[in-house]
């Protein structure tokens, strides 16, 4: 399966299962690239910065437009 084709699957997701996938995502790149700035960062507000980004996706959506 190419990205493309996941990418397309995610859009066709709920948004509580796109949230996840989101979540996911910033998972897996805090695992793979840690940096000097996110190694400072407690895991506290870790949980709470993905809570507050999977939570407001749509808001932040629209933001962005």
């Amino acid at each position: 399966m190419s990205a493309a084709e996941i990418i397309e699957t995610i859009k066709h997701l709920p948004r509580q299962e796109q949230a996840k996938v989101v979540s996911f995502i910033h998972t897996l790149e805090r695992q793979t690239q840690p940096t000097q700035s996110a190694a400072k960062v407690s895991p506290e507000f870790r949980r709470i910065a993905d809570e507050v980004f999977t939570t407001n996706d749509e808001l932040f959506h629209k933001l962005a437009q």
